[in-house]
């Protein structure tokens, strides 16, 4: 009996092996690879010194992903720095020319990065430069940590120290910049920095950004439909009703987020974009920092056709009374206009409404209808 059944295993592990036959399995996503970014010669550069200021560069002020950078783009140098600087590992230390010429040489570096649909895991920064340094991703500032306590007081009144990060020479200084970095989109690096070389020998930046990518979402089937039954069964009246035709008549709703711009010829005056993956905390109107790849790609937008003006529109859900209806959704609707015009759109290119609850797309209470109608949306006022 144990001949026999070794005998059906062998002829079965034969067959498996000669036909090729494999097991099914659940298909893994792929994962895209890390990217890595460092400090090269690939690297803009201003061409001329900048005056480094006490406070941070505004939106307006930072440089965009092909705007002339202070005195012209040119590219970054491998820089000669102090031999015992801690020189981020794979990076090449760079400055606007091999040696600095003298003390308090500032200049901006600039890096663009593309990124696909892919959902970004984990970003981390680590910078090191001889001295200071402000880092900017998208426009936002990242280094806030306060400056380095072995930094000379009497530096301070000198360049304007007060509210930046001081890196030492022998320091690694690591942020999570996760959150500044977005898909689907031209991110753009943008470090001020400043060199204190009193011998003129060692001015250096040296940076590394990892990204690291999350498995794209499995797509999901659509559930079969179900088959009425023959004799639809009398049902109680819902108190469901359809979207109110005052509410939605003559609007033409489109979705705008990031990667998925309208086409311009078919805007017109009156024209209504909802914003897609624009979110705020319950009952708040501070912003949810995943809505800023969406305004971040309407800034950008805005920008490619400046006779472009609009008025963002907030809207609640049917539950709270009219009044805080109406605050919120004017604070709400501010919020995002704010943003926008922090992120170099004219301020007299948008304005802003909070319409409260007066404008339903359905006049209804339940989970489903409440996240319908509460949402931002973009009116266009001239094109």
């Amino acid at each position: 009996m144990s001949l026999l059944r070794f005998s059906v295993f062998a002829l079965a592990a034969a067959f498996f092996v000669t036909t090729g036959f494999v097991l099914p399995h659940k298909k893994q996503s792929s994962i895209r690879p890390t990217i890595t970014i460092v400090t090269d010669n690939s690297w803009d550069v201003s061409g001329q010194k900048m005056q480094f200021g006490e406070y941070p560069l505004s939106a307006e002020q930072i440089a965009t992903a092909t705007s002339p950078l202070n005195g012209g783009t040119y590219k970054a140098v491998p820089a000669e720095y102090n031999n015992r600087s801690k020189i981020i590992p794979g990076s090449v230390p760079i400055w606007r020319n091999h040696r600095a010429e003298g003390e308090g040489e500032a200049y901006q570096f600039r890096k663009n990065v593309q990124l696909g649909a892919d959902p970004i895991l984990k970003a981390t920064l680590e910078v090191n430069c001889d001295d200071v340094a402000r880092v900017y991703i998208n426009k936002r500032l990242v280094s806030v940590d306060k400056r380095d306590g072995k930094l000379k007081d009497g530096y301070d009144d000198w360049f304007f120290f007060r509210s930046v990060s001081g890196f030492m020479y022998d320091r690694i200084y690591t942020y999570d910049v996760t959150d500044y970095f977005f898909t689907n989109v031209n991110n753009t690096i943008l470090i001020e920095a400043v060199s204190l070389a009193f011998d003129g020998s060692h001015a250096n930046l040296s940076a590394k950004i990892v990204i690291e990518f999350a498995a794209m979402p499995e797509p999901t089937r659509p559930a079969p439909a179900k088959r009425k039954p023959a004799v639809t069964p009398k049902a109680k009246a819902t108190t469901e009703k359809p979207a109110s035709a005052e509410a939605t008549a003559g609007k033409e709703q489109t979705v705008f987020e990031a990667g998925r711009d309208p086409e311009i010829e078919n805007l017109r005056v009156g024209s209504i974009l909802e914003l897609g993956h624009v979110y705020f905390k319950a009952d708040d109107y501070k912003l949810d920092t995943k809505s800023y790849r969406t305004l971040i790609a309407l800034a950008t937008f805005m920008e490619r056709y400046p006779g472009l003006k609009i008025e963002i529109g907030g809207h609640t859900n049917l539950r709270p009374n009219d009044r805080f209806a109406a605050e919120l959704s004017t604070n709400r609707a501010r919020s995002v206009m704010i943003f926008l015009t922090d992120n170099g759109v004219p301020t007299d290119r948008v304005t802003y409404k909070g319409y409260g609850k007066s404008q339903p797309r359905i006049n209804a209470f339940s989970k489903e209808t409440d996240r319908a109608n509460q949402r931002v949306e973009v009116k266009v006022l001239e094109k």
